[in-house]
């Protein structure tokens, strides 16, 4: 199983954590952002790293307070000519020449929308 479809198959498992911090950087030219998420001491804290990043869209509350993500979803995007899905709205021609892709999202008062060629999850160990 490819690290993409594994990805696709963990992402829906941080629904109910909370966004402990953010970060986006360039690293040898090439976007990369991390996503630091913390439920509790009940399970461990999730870092979500994705490389690549072709779009990436962060959306919350204003104020003090957490709000946890909601429906959290991953899809992989295998290289088309076809339109990008409904909901992912991008300048960017889709293309076949470009590598498959990771569309990262999360719904709710927290809302992520992420396009990357490489995503991870890395869990706490305690």
């Amino acid at each position: 199983m490819s690290s993409l479809r594994k990805f696709v198959e963990v992402a829906p498992r941080c629904e109910g954590y909370f966004v402990d911090r953010l970060s986006l950087e360039r690293i040898d030219d090439i976007d990369a952002l991390e996503i630091g998420l913390r439920w509790g001491p009940e399970k461990p804290d999730v870092t979500l790293a994705f490389r690549d990043v072709y779009f990436c869209s962060v959306e919350r509350p204003v104020g003090p307070g957490d709000a946890p993500l909601d429906r959290v979803a991953a899809t992989l995007l295998e290289p088309s000519d076809s339109l990008w899905p409904e909901g992912l709205s991008l300048e960017l021609i889709r293309s076949s020449s470009l590598p498959a892709l990771i569309w990262f999202r999360t719904e709710g008062p927290v809302r992520l929308s992420i396009l990357a060629a490489i995503a991870s999850v890395s869990l706490e160990v305690v």
